[in-house]
């Protein structure tokens, strides 16, 4: 009995001696900060058509507002107000979609426009557009892609040189990439130099001497500079207004106190009183066409804007920088009396 005893408590000591117990463990995946593909980029540029978007008209016939070439086709970057930008993007997160929150437009660094998530993958998204990195493969994949719609439009308070770009967020903070921003001139101020070829000793186009029933020359040429900021390209059109003789004199010419410039019939047939012919470069028109005045309430296309014509049909541009010559002629009808000392010629401006 003694002997069953001691093998008893000994079986009790051992039995204690055996204890469970417990060590902590963790785990966390790398944090990859998202990274963003431009993939396709479109430009609402001097149209209306586009969501939130307007037509930059203006209020000067003179300067304001834009005419657009068929194709949209704008060689330098600059936007004026209501025009917009459109970019698709898609942007890739290792942690999985999941993780992506949200896209937005930026300019000079500051939040402008959010971006719209797109339900399908973004067109043409394959592995052209974006390249495989670390466990993702090339080309479009929903678990770890999202593709987003940005669409931004110009406000007026934005002016001069912007840094355009996109930021992405996660669930850890922001990345944007300087690889896809764009550059733009936002609101560029349109101006011109207009000046005659023999400045200073003449501030206006003179002619020569003559009589009623002649034609005279000018002896001067209008010179046309396209000044505008942000490398502004301009469609450019010329009139004139009437001479008028401001001297209470009893002018008659032929028929008003007023020398027309524009299309004047008598009994047989119809002339204008001022011609001209430009140049632009090596782009020179010879032959003389007859000028009109100029309509307010008429349409503006390429090829005529307010009734002013282009300085070299069918159109004419002077880009940025660029220089036009123009020589004028006057023909004097019979009647003719009186000093017809006031008039404007009109040059109208377009951006491209």
């Amino acid at each position: 009995m003694i002997l069953s005893g001691v093998f008893a408590l000994m079986l009790v000591v051992l039995m204690t001696s055996v204890r469970a117990s417990s060590i902590g463990t963790e785990a966390a995946p790398g944090n990859y900060p998202p990274r963003i593909y431009l993939i396709n980029s479109a430009y609402d540029i001097c149209a209306d058509n586009g969501a939130g978007g307007s037509r930059p008209d203006g209020f000067n016939l003179q300067h304001d507002g834009c005419l657009v070439l068929a194709d949209e086709f704008r060689f330098e970057e600059y936007a004026f107000t209501g025009e917009q930008l459109f970019w698709t993007v898609v942007v890739r997160d290792l942690n999985g979609a999941q993780d992506i929150s949200y896209a937005k437009f930026t300019v000079a660094g500051l939040t402008e426009a959010l971006c719209v998530e797109l339900s399908d993958p973004a067109e043409g998204a394959g592995a052209g557009q974006i390249p495989a990195w670390e466990t993702a493969t090339a080309g479009f994949h929903a678990a770890t892609d999202k593709a987003f719609l940005c669409t931004l439009t110009v406000e007026p308070q934005w002016y001069g040189p912007n840094s355009v770009n996109i930021e992405a967020y996660d669930q850890a903070g922001a990345v944007s990439t300087m690889s896809i921003a764009q550059s733009w001139f936002f609101n560029p101020a349109i101006m011109l130099d207009l000046k005659t070829n023999d400045y200073p000793a003449h501030t206006k186009i003179v002619y020569e001497q003559g009589y009623p029933g002649q034609t005279v020359m000018s002896l001067n040429k209008l010179v046309v500079t396209n000044l505008a900021e942000g490398g502004v390209d301009l469609w450019t059109f010329i009139a004139a207004t009437d001479l008028t003789d401001p001297a209470h004199s009893g002018a008659l010419c032929p028929v008003s106190n007023v020398l027309d410039v524009d299309l004047a019939c008598g009994k047989t047939d119809c002339i204008h009183n001022m011609d001209f012919r430009c140049k632009i470069g090596t782009n020179e028109f010879d032959a003389w066409r007859g000028i009109t005045n100029k309509d307010n309430t008429a349409v503006c296309s390429p090829i005529v804007c307010y009734n002013a014509l282009p300085l070299i049909p069918p159109f004419t541009i002077i880009k940025n920088g660029g220089t036009a010559e123009c020589q004028f002629r006057l023909h004097y009808p019979v009647p003719c009396i009186g000093s017809f000392t006031d008039g404007l010629i009109h040059i109208i401006v377009k951006a491209l």
